[in-house]
């Protein structure tokens, strides 16, 4: 235990904790108190991370501090074509980053992003990217992150 809190892998015996982590995290990256179909999305991810964790396609650490849990972060495995810089084809995209406003600054999130980058190092990941928020961006720019240009998104939102 560091500093009143510890990491350990999560299972889906933190299911609930894990949707209510993942849920501050939308609330505060979109400035609301309350998502849109929030009950639907609610149910939706419970049933994701139950089965996505089950099946090992999703894996996330926790920090847990008197009990009860106050931040989390994933990594999904996925694998492409073989390219040069990553022969292997193996990626991992990290995600649901959130520690709650009370546990910032102590080193929590960066203990986290330790053991998530630890996993994918020893899965075999030739490549691992993710979104950052403004807040994270310092974190991950520090261990050698950087923007990549090149990428496009598109949501059925976006026509």
């Amino acid at each position: 235990m560091e500093a009143g809190w510890s990491i350990r892998k999560a299972g889906v015996e933190d299911l609930e904790d894990l949707v209510r982590l993942r849920l501050e995290l939308l609330r505060s990256t979109r400035g609301v108190e309350r998502l849109e179909n929030e009950e639907t999305l609610v149910d939706l991810t419970r049933r994701y991370l139950e089965r996505a964790i089950t099946a090992g396609r999703f894996h996330t650490w926790v920090a847990e501090a008197g009990g009860r849990l106050v931040a989390c972060g994933g990594v999904m495995p996925f694998e492409r074509p073989p390219v040069p810089g990553n022969m292997a084809g193996l990626e991992m995209h990290i995600l649901n980053m959130y520690t709650e406003p009370g546990w910032r600054g102590r080193g929590v999130a960066r203990a986290l992003f330790s053991e998530l980058m630890r996993f994918a190092r020893e899965q075999g990941a030739g490549r691992i990217c993710l979104h950052a928020s403004a807040e994270g961006r310092p974190l991950y720019e520090s261990v050698g992150f950087q923007p990549n240009p090149t990428a496009l998104e598109w949501t059925p939102s976006s026509k």
